[in-house]
């Protein structure tokens, strides 16, 4: 189950970057929206935040979050992408096994509540134009770029396709 406040949320909720931040990353409500999510096994996505509530969510969440359709800041310098300071955060402390195998991971294959469980993270790069090149046009070998470098950044466990409600962006 996944709800996406985060990502979708106005100025009382998180800081999104498209204006001037009034919460540091997460306003008091939005770290109360967080651990209930967290209590209730939701996903947590960080499309569309800013950079600091990326920190903050990283640094509180008790469970793996995502970035459902988000490109690697590095290589196009939109306020969507995720730069390569939270890309190390999302990497757990500890390499554990993916797909249900092991400690810390539930029979469904989803990784259960712990204090360092929002390492883990997946990164999901989406195909839209202005988030992989940063211009009206991306080819196919663009966004095979921005999945090599969260793979070089984070690891190739932590990286996947993804897009917004439309499929692309």
């Amino acid at each position: 189950l996944m709800l996406s406040p985060l990502c979708r949320a106005d100025n009382w909720l998180v800081d999104t970057g498209n204006e001037q931040p009034l919460h540091h990353g997460l306003s008091s409500f939005g770290k109360k929206v967080l651990a209930e999510m967290n209590r209730l096994g939701m996903i947590v996505d960080l499309a569309h935040v800013s950079v600091e509530t990326m920190k903050v969510v990283l640094n509180l969440s008790k469970a793996p979050v995502i970035f459902s359709h988000s490109s690697a800041y590095k290589l196009c310098q939109n306020r969507r992408n995720v730069p390569d300071e939270v890309l190390r955060m999302v990497v757990s402390i500890r390499a554990q096994p993916r797909a249900g195998r092991g400690a810390g991971w539930g029979s469904t294959g989803l990784r259960t509540a712990s204090p360092q469980a929002s390492k883990d993270s997946l990164v999901m790069v989406n195909f839209y134009n202005d988030y992989v090149t940063c211009n009206e046009t991306a080819t196919l070998a663009d966004v095979a770029n921005h999945m090599d470098h969260v793979k070089k950044v984070a690891g190739a466990q932590y990286v996947g396709f993804g897009g917004d409600y439309d499929g692309v962006t």
